[in-house]
Parts: structure tokens; sequence; C-alpha cells
């Protein structure tokens, strides 16, 4: 019910601006659920948006989500897409790309313009009757209307429109680079947050079996069993471990202020973060990858190969221009005129449409442009756009590299902070043992504080590392799908 009235909204908002069919294009757009009996009715399909409708609806669909109670990856980055200065600045830009498109497409047609004048003469002048010099006041007014049309201007209306259709097709994908830039900054900083938050839980664990091993040693000490010196130690050691845990807790507290910073989130307001089970976050490596599969794969897909392919396209259609700027430019003109005349000298003027219809005027012509010297200013032109097409493809070649390298680096880390992960996972399993019996040989005198606090830190850094690997493998894994074709926003 909550769905059909988000969308009774989105399309009472947009009714003055859009057909309902576009609204519903608009709200699936939006990354709602659009209600199924919504979208039955109306044949949902992608248009083209303009500013001003898209403003309205993206407000509406704000409108229409709740902030969530907790807030888990998913919602980070999609509170972080939708409130990014960075995303607005990009859809202004395909905004304006967008309009040019548009004018592209209308340089196919004619020019037209109309025009009119009117003045009055005083004294002196000519007669248009007589055409002979008298002293008399006249009015007169005339009327225009003219089509210039081009019938060959060496493709260069094709041209600019296929550049500017690139330009939009190249917008969308930076659009969605800039997404999935913004995506991993967040992706990041969440995960720094739960390792950040996992610390405190250990430095705050490990405090409390501090002061368990204090209670204990003090009164061990009370009954002669443990020397003064021993409970001096151990109190020594929980001031440390009480210090550390307010080291961890300052750094997860600059932890969130960095992933609110990603997110463009109110400095003031509470972020409260999921809870994150360890079933969940020490899972089953389960998206291993080839890396030579996933780069070749991936130049067909990947926004930020298709961008470089879209640049070196229209790099190619600005040389064709160049090109064929040489060539003569024939075009085509037409127009009509009439006019009136009131002169007062005259003792009866003829009625203004008997006029209008006596002076009408047509012309139709057609002329030819043929360049021949102009300073070698088109074959410059020429030059330079062989060079701009030249940079595009170096630059589409560097960029293939780097990705490529970067999808490589992505599965090789995957791997091994797999492997790292199950080594440090039973590196943990024997400190616990070894702690535990550690613990044991403390309280039956077997062994001194230092030792005991030895093995407390050596069990504190094994977890902390299983759960910095385990991080780094599901951050790394989300980066080799995205590099699979998921973007970080579709994956679960």
């Amino acid at each position: 019910m909550k769905n059909i009235l988000s969308a009774a909204a989105v399309l009472i908002l947009a009714g003055t601006l859009v057909l309902p069919r576009e609204a519903a294009a608009q709200y699936r757009r939006s990354g709602i659920s659009f209600p199924q009996p919504y979208a039955q009715a109306y044949d949902i399909e992608v248009l083209r948006d303009t500013a001003l409708e898209r403003r309205v609806l993206e407000y509406a669909a704000a409108r229409s989500q709740e902030q969530p109670e907790v807030w888990t990856l998913h919602d980070c980055m999609q509170y972080a897409v939708a409130h990014s200065p960075e995303m607005r600045l990009q859809q202004a830009t395909n905004d304006d790309r967008r309009i040019d498109r548009r004018e592209a497409a209308f340089g196919f047609l004619p020019t037209i313009s109309a025009g009119t004048s009117g003045s009055f003469n005083f004294g002196r002048g000519i007669d248009p009757e007589t055409n002979v010099y008298t002293n008399t006041t006249t009015f007169s007014n005339s009327y225009s209307l003219s089509a210039d049309l081009d019938l060959f201007n060496g493709f260069s209306a094709v041209n600019s429109f296929r550049i500017a259709k690139t330009a939009v097709l190249l917008g969308v994908e930076e659009e969605q680079i800039k997404k999935d830039e913004i995506c991993l900054s967040v992706i990041q900083a969440y995960y720094n947050v739960l390792y950040y938050r996992g610390m405190v839980d250990l430095a705050r664990e490990q405090l409390e079996e501090s002061r368990k091993t204090l209670e204990q040693a003090k009164t061990q000490a009370e009954l002669g069993l443990k020397s003064y010196a021993d409970v001096l130690q151990i109190e020594s050691d929980v001031a440390a471990k009480d210090f550390n845990l307010t080291q961890q807790e300052n750094t997860l507290e600059q932890g969130i202020l960095t992933l609110k910073t990603a997110m463009y989130y109110p400095f003031e307001e509470e972020l409260p973060l999921a809870e994150v089970e360890p079933s969940v976050l020490f899972s089953a490596f389960s998206h291993e990858g080839n890396a030579d599969s996933i780069a070749a794969a991936a130049r067909n897909y990947l926004p930020a190969f298709k961008a470089e392919d879209l640049k070196v396209r229209s790099a190619e259609f600005d040389l064709k221009t160049a090109k064929w700027s040489l060539v003569p430019y024939l075009y085509a003109q037409g127009g009509y005129n009439t006019g009136y005349v009131f002169d007062r000298s005259y003792a009866v003027n003829d009625p203004f449409w008997t006029q209008m219809n006596e002076k009408q005027g047509q012309y139709v012509g057609i002329g030819i442009s043929i360049p021949i010297f102009n300073g070698l200013y088109k074959y410059n032109q020429i030059a330079r756009k062989r060079n701009a097409l030249a940079t595009a493809e170096a630059n589409r070649d560097i960029k293939y590299q780097q990705v490529e390298g970067e999808i490589r680096r992505a599965v090789q880390d995957m791997r091994g902070a797999a492997k790292q992960f199950i080594s440090a996972d039973k590196k943990v399993n024997a400190l616990v043992l070894s702690h535990e019996a550690n613990s044991r040989k403390y309280e039956e005198g077997l062994m001194t504080v230092i030792e005991l606090q030895t093995s407390s830190n050596s069990l504190l850094e094994a977890r902390a590392e299983r759960l910095n690997q385990g991080l780094q493998y599901l951050l790394k894994e989300r980066v080799v799908m995205y590099y699979k074709g998921i973007t970080y926003l579709d994956q679960e």
C-alpha cells in the first residue's frame, strides 16, 4: 500500500511535466520498487530526461523513502549516491550534452526567420509612386519571411549529431563511473568502521579479562599465594589496556566521521550501523575468479573501458568533420516580402491589404561557397584533430593497461586475503587453546604475570589480524564482482 501511495504521489507531482508513462519510467529509474499493477498498466520505457522532470521525480522518490533505523552497507551506498554533489555536477553536465544533441538534431532543418519594420519620413524624400523628390510625410511598413537550407555542407550536420550523441553516451558511462567511485569510497569507509568497531570489542574484552585477573590476583595476594609485585604488574596492564580501549574508541569515532563524509551524511546526526554476524563476516570464499577471463570480458561492459572507446569514437568524428570542411558548401535560400506606404500628400492612399497584395515579392536561390585560401586554418584543424585522435587512442590503451592491472591485483589481493584469513583463523584457534592453558598455569603458579600478558597480547593481535584479513577479503571480493560486471549497488 505504501509503494502504491508513493507511486501515486510521483505521478501527481509529474502530471504537469510528463505523461504517466514517462513518470512511471522516471519512478523505476529512481531505484524504488514499482508496484506490479502499475508496472503492468504502464508500458515502462526509458525516455529522455529533462533537468526539471528528473529533479521533481527524484525529490518525490526521496520523500517517499524513510531513513532506516540501522544502516546496512547498501543503505549507505544508496544514500551517498542520492546526496552526492558530484553526482549533481555530472547530471548537470549530462543535461547540457542532451541539449547539445537536441541542438544538433535540429541542425538538419532549415533556418527560418521573419521580420517587420516601420518608419516615418519627414521633409524631402522620394515618392515611391512617381520616384521623384517631394516634400511630404510618409509612413512605410514592410514584412519579410526568409529561409536557408544547407543542401550539402560536408556532412557537418551528420557528424555533429554523431558527436553529440556520443557525448550523451559518454555522459552515461561517466555518471556510472562517478557512482561506482562514490560507492567504493563508502565501502572502504564502512569496512574500516567495522574493523574499528571490532577492535573496540576486542580491546573491551581484553580489558575485562585483565580486570578479572586483577581481582583474582588481589585475592591470591591476600591469601599469600601471589606477591604484591604481581598485583602491581597486573594493575599496570589494566591501565595500559584501558588506554588502548580509549584509543580504539577514538579511532572508531574518526572512522565514523570518514564514513559520514563519504556519504555526505549530516555530521550532527547519529549513524547507527547494522550489526554484522561473525558467520557473515567470515563467510566461505565463494567468488573465486580467473584474472585473464575477467579482464578479457570486462572490455565489453566496464564503464571505464566503454568511456575510453566513446572518446576515441568522438575524436574520429571530429577528424571526419575537419576533413570534409575542405569541400564546397552548397545551400538554398528563399524568401517573401511585402509592404505598405501611407503618404499624407495623396488625397487617397490604397488600402492596407490592397498594397500588401500588390507589393508581394518572392525569391529563391541556390548558392555555393568554395574554400580557396584561409591561411591554412582548415589544414591546421585537420592536423590538430588527427593529433587529438592519436591522443585519445593512446589514453585508451593506457586506461586498458591500468584497469587490467587493477583487475589482476584485485583478484590476487582477494586470493591473498583469503589465504591470510585462513592462516590467521588457524592461529587464533591455536592461541585460544594456548591462552586458556596459560591462564590455568598462572592460576596454579606455574607462569609469571609477564608471560600471561604476552599470551593475552598475542591472542589479541591474532584476532585483530583475522578480523582485518576477513574484511579485506570482503572488500576485494566486491571489487572483483564489480570487474565481473556487477555494480556495487547491485551486489547483495
